[in-house]
């Protein structure tokens, strides 16, 4: 049987970890692990894990990095399972999923399910769908991803198969924000197999309380010039080595779009310098 390990950053979580670990827990399919990393929480957090949660297929770790990308990086050393997955504490997963994605076929690097955003009152407050498809090549599945404007970036919308991401050493990238958007792009541009399920397995919550969602203005001004960076690095690393001009010219334009999409959520004088280095990009790039 398949072995999934699951991965659960935390940081302050004790709001929601037995919501989340409770969702782990209840799945109908047994053969998974959870590893648990609790990254500088002054919280209860783990009281919660020790009295609620002492069961055997969970690993706990305490670290103090204050970093997602570090704190996805330890997780991703203490993985003893087939294939991958991460849950963000404030979030949780539909009791079927790991029984939904255990009888697809092994081949695939990167299976993809849907995903649900709610907000406060947990009413829907935005939808991660996308079709349906099985075995297709990962830049196939990007330029779909692309030529439909779809969000495909969060990491928690997949599983990954460990030995694909093992073979190809993928980390997130430490001291970045969006390190979602910079390595999923990495990830499917190297995936030979993926495959899309038509079931909504994640229920992403709309926090403001984590490390991870923190939305202050200093944050948004970071997220757009790290996906401003990210950008201009798969645009050298891969968009420039796309055969296709149908593909690439996908790329660039869904590419150039999240760059837009940043200046609204900037103030000026930021916004106009950062219109501008996406005015140097439309410049270079088409």
């Amino acid at each position: 049987m398949k072995k999934f390990s699951i991965i659960v950053p935390s940081h302050n979580g004790q709001e929601y970890v037995s919501r989340c670990l409770n969702s782990i827990r209840q799945q109908t399919y047994s053969e998974y692990e959870i590893i648990f990393i609790n990254d500088s929480s002054t919280d209860y957090t783990a009281d919660i894990i020790s009295s609620d949660f002492n069961f055997p297929n969970i690993k706990y770790y305490e670290v103090s990095f204050k970093d997602i990308s570090k704190v996805r990086n330890y997780g991703l050393s203490k993985v003893s399972g087939d294939a991958i997955i991460f849950v963000d504490v404030d979030d949780w997963v539909e009791k079927s999923l790991l029984e939904k994605l255990s009888i697809i076929d092994n081949e695939n690097d990167m299976i993809r399910y849907q995903g649900i955003m709610v907000d406060n009152d947990n009413k829907v407050y935005e939808k991660y769908i996308t079709d349906e498809f099985y075995n297709i090549n990962g830049m196939e599945a990007l330029n779909k991803f692309a030529r439909e404007f779809e969000i495909y970036s969060p990491s928690w919308l997949y599983a990954y198969d460990f030995s694909f991401w093992g073979k190809n050493n993928f980390k997130f990238p430490v001291g970045m924000l969006q390190e979602d958007f910079a390595l999923t792009s990495l990830i499917l541009s190297k995936a030979k197999n993926v495959s899309s399920i038509p079931y909504i397995g994640y229920y992403y919550y709309k926090s403001q309380n984590s490390i991870m969602r923190n939305d202050n203005y200093d944050n948004q001004i970071k997220k757009a010039y790290d996906v401003l960076a990210h950008c201009d690095k798969f645009y050298k690393d891969i968009i420039l080595g796309v055969q296709d001009d149908t593909i690439k010219n996908n790329l660039i334009n869904y590419y150039l779009s999240v760059i837009r999409h940043k200046v609204n959520a900037l103030n000026s004088p930021e916004k106009e310098s950062y219109e501008k280095q996406l005015t140097l990009r439309e410049q270079r790039w088409r």
